[in-house]
């Protein structure tokens, strides 16, 4: 495993932070200060905060040893909704394979990656799960509590991620 310090200042972290639409129930999130607003003052209607967040390396912010993290928009027919990966790989095999899917950056945020075999993250990082809802409406949610993973798998969402637990990636502790 890639040992990965956890970042000492002068690094940024970012917040980033799940909001849920219920007419559609989806899931959203998003480390970008004008989209938090965006989505808190009403401009996209329907959606609210969950309470749920998680810490990663502010856009614009490197460290060695981390990875940039994929943003793909699904239009509204392959589910209106959006798809993050820290894998530089599966970034670009997602572009190649659904290429209706619009890459909006390719960075929106930096993270460590979890082992490949054992998903275990570096001293300092966090595992964060992802589940796919595995329906038409094709959506992903993104979130460090393993017991919320769990009980949306029971739920018939599939867990995405590398290792036993299924961890997608690693964001700050």
């Amino acid at each position: 495993m890639l040992a990965v310090p956890k970042p000492a200042p002068p690094v940024t972290a970012a917040t980033v932070v799940e909001f849920y639409h219920a007419g559609f129930d989806h899931y959203f999130i998003t480390a970008a200060p004008a989209e938090i607003s965006d989505l808190d003052t009403g401009v996209h209607q329907g959606w609210a905060r969950t309470g749920y967040r998680f810490s990663v390396i502010k856009p614009g912010s490197t460290y060695p040893g981390t990875s940039p993290v994929c943003r793909f928009y699904l239009p509204p027919i392959n589910g209106n909704s959006h798809f993050y990966s820290a894998s530089p790989t599966e970034c670009a095999d997602v572009h190649r394979r659904f290429p209706t899917f619009d890459l909006e950056s390719s960075a929106v945020m930096h993270v460590a990656l979890p082992d490949p075999e054992t998903g275990a993250c570096p001293a300092g990082w966090a595992p964060v799960y992802r589940v796919w809802n595995a329906r038409a409406d094709n959506n992903h949610r993104y979130m460090t509590d393993k017991s919320i993973r769990d009980e949306m798998v029971a739920a018939g969402g599939i867990a995405e991620g590398y290792g036993p637990n299924a961890v997608v990636l690693c964001g700050l502790q």
